[in-house]
């Protein structure tokens, strides 16, 4: 029965043993013990300092407020993602349904760069064919040869990423750019052969810097490879 009582109370008993003399000591030699235990602070019962004096109370509702700024800050943060996220997801729909209805390969390159354009807004944007591609179908319009020899050097790790290029590799992937930019670009591989590249950029050196994410251009890049016009030739 004592044992029961002594692991069931164990708070009285540090209430009787502890010294308040000793807890008051030790908080006037460290005057910044709580400045370093906030988490403390919210979970104390506090009075008000005295005149003149910021009592600890004070501190603690201060604390309260920025926890309760810092989570309304990351629910906007949340709220903003979500919104961009749904925004993607739609104009990431709407053109993978133009892409279907697009029967004809040699027009296929004015339809991506038009949907990239209209759905996300980028200032430049490319589809571009290398010669392997017309071994998969014929009635691909291979890019030529100057600017997609340029690409097939930028995708030598055959993996997207994004990046400031120089002038003349802009230019080659978007010919209405005339200087340095940045831009995303990612391959178009079939079987483990790579048949070209999808690229969209901007005059803004920051636009696509080398921490922004290739998940998009690369779902694209996935989509267009696998679309029936692409995979299985027309029959005339």
């Amino acid at each position: 029965m004592s044992g029961e009582n002594l692991s069931t109370h164990p708070r009285e008993l540090i209430e009787e043993t502890l010294d308040p003399s000793l807890v008051e000591a030790f908080l006037r030699d460290h005057p910044a013990f709580f400045k370093h235990r906030p988490d403390l602070l919210t979970e104390m019962e506090l009075p008000h300092g005295g005149e003149g004096a910021v009592s600890l109370v004070e501190r603690q509702v201060n604390l309260l407020r920025e926890r309760n700024i810092e989570m309304r800050n990351r629910l906007g943060v949340i709220s903003r993602t979500a919104e961009s996220n749904d925004t993607l997801f739609a104009a990431t729909r709407g053109m993978v349904l133009n892409l279907l209805d697009c029967h004809d390969p040699a027009g296929l390159v004015a339809t991506v760069e038009r949907n990239l354009r209209d759905h996300f807004s980028v200032e430049f944007a490319a589809l571009l064919w290398f010669s392997e591609a017309s071994e998969l179908n014929q009635s691909i319009e291979v890019t030529a040869a100057e600017r997609a020899d340029v690409a097939r050097v930028l995708l030598k790790r055959q993996t997207a990423f994004c990046g400031v290029f120089r002038s003349e590799e802009m230019t080659a992937l978007f010919p209405d750019c005339a200087g340095e930019g940045s831009a995303a670009i990612a391959p178009l591989m079939a079987d483990g052969a790579l048949l070209g590249a999808i690229a969209v950029g901007s005059s803004d050196a920051h636009r696509y810097d080398g921490d922004m994410g290739t998940l998009f251009i690369e779902h694209i890049a996935e989509v267009i490879v696998r679309l029936p016009v692409i995979a299985r030739p027309t029959v005339l």
